[in-house]
């Protein structure tokens, strides 16, 4: 996987984290439950998509940061930077995967 792609998936399993972290400290009046969960559980799925590219499946690497990257534009839909990184993070994951798979099956030689 092309190191830009591995930095814009760790950047925005930061930003998940640091809004899961950001809303019930600072911002008690807005902080819900179920907002700070999606925020970890779409940190959660990505940061296991990009660990499971290197270790697992390429495919399950893409399902895994396609539905993490959704939740996580889903979950802050009110800003504009972190769709935009989330449909950019499931194109490169699903681009890397095809270019893996491709030299995968390719013959050595």
């Amino acid at each position: 996987m092309p190191i830009y792609t591995m930095v814009l998936a760790w950047l925005f399993v930061a930003a998940c984290a640091a809004e899961a972290i950001y809303q019930p400290v600072f911002d008690k009046a807005n902080s819900e439950l179920v907002g700070v969960a999606g925020y970890l559980v779409a940190a959660v799925l990505v940061a296991a998509g990009i660990v499971a590219f290197r270790r697992t499946s390429p495919r399950l690497a893409v399902a895994l940061v396609t539905v993490g990257a959704l939740l996580g534009a889903v979950m802050l839909i009110w800003t504009l930077l972190v769709p935009i990184m989330a449909l950019t993070l499931i194109v490169l994951v699903a681009l890397g995967a095809r270019r893996g798979s491709s030299a995968a099956a390719a013959p050595a030689g």
